[in-house]
């Protein structure tokens, strides 16, 4: 069990939300600082192209706005491997809440202060066939929402957490 959680008196750890291993075995992969290098290196080769063969500016131009296209889908998958990165840090449930890390640390969301909980699919989630759920609680009169992503059996997580949920927020 992890002893570093600040637990409030009275408060124990009942469950650890384990990660998936097919989310643990896609992130392993870790390709986006490959695509960064070959991002760069592409572009050193366009402007040294140019420069060499003289080739029209448009032609160039089209290539730059293709790669920069490129580039930002990249960039979204790679911002989606980094929230499963955290993601897969501990995340426990307790008799009175839920011990979550995110990219700002980990964070306690008490079970009276959550109003929603889903499974959330997504393009990625879909292609990858990695499940996320999507927390959605109430914080001094707004709502956020906490992502939990590749959990491992994500309906018992689900149905675990409406247990504890008083009638009028499921």
């Amino acid at each position: 069990m992890n002893t570093s959680l600040p637990l409030a008196e009275g408060e124990s750890i009942e469950k650890e939300i384990p990660p998936s291993p097919q989310t643990v075995s896609y992130y392993t992969v870790k390709a986006a600082p490959l695509f960064g290098v070959w991002f760069i290196g592409l572009l050193i080769y366009l402007i040294y192209t140019y420069k060499t063969t003289q080739a029209d500016a448009r032609a160039l131009l089209f290539q730059a706005l293709a790669l920069a296209a490129f580039a930002y889908l990249v960039g979204i998958v790679a911002r989606w491997l980094w929230r499963v990165d955290v993601s897969q840090r501990d995340s426990w449930l307790t008799n009175k809440g839920i011990w979550i890390q995110t990219p700002k640390g980990v964070e306690f969301v008490s079970y009276g202060k959550i109003s929603k909980i889903k499974i959330k699919e997504d393009w990625i989630q879909k292609a990858l066939h990695v499940d996320e759920l999507e927390i959605a609680y109430m914080d001094q009169g707004f709502v956020k929402k906490i992502r939990m992503i590749g959990v491992e059996n994500p309906q018992e997580i689900v149905g675990m957490i409406q247990e504890k949920l008083s009638p009028s927020s499921t």
